[in-house]
């Protein structure tokens, strides 16, 4: 009798909300639309934003600091911010 193979665990999830603009909110929507439309199954808002920060992930440092770094700065300065300034 062969060995039966063990799956590799799933990592878990964290639960975490988010804070969105209505535009932002339908730009979400609109994208997990496309996907469910593209690939004949359901994709939630989530599978969305875990896809978006694993493509983030992949891009070198120097994009993440010319690119997504501008990004952040642009919304903060837009007063779309929690918190304060670190003193």
């Amino acid at each position: 009798m062969a060995p039966t193979k063990s799956k590799p665990k799933k990592e878990p999830f964290v639960i975490r909300s988010l804070t969105l603009t209505p535009a932002l909110e339908t730009l979400l929507h609109t994208i997990g639309q496309e996907a469910s439309d593209a690939l004949g199954w359901t994709v939630s808002d989530s599978a969305v934003v875990r896809a978006v920060l694993r493509y983030v992930a992949q891009q070198p440092p120097a994009w993440r600091r010319s690119v997504l770094l501008l990004l952040i700065e642009q919304e903060i300065a837009a007063g779309r911010v929690w918190g304060s300034k670190k003193k």
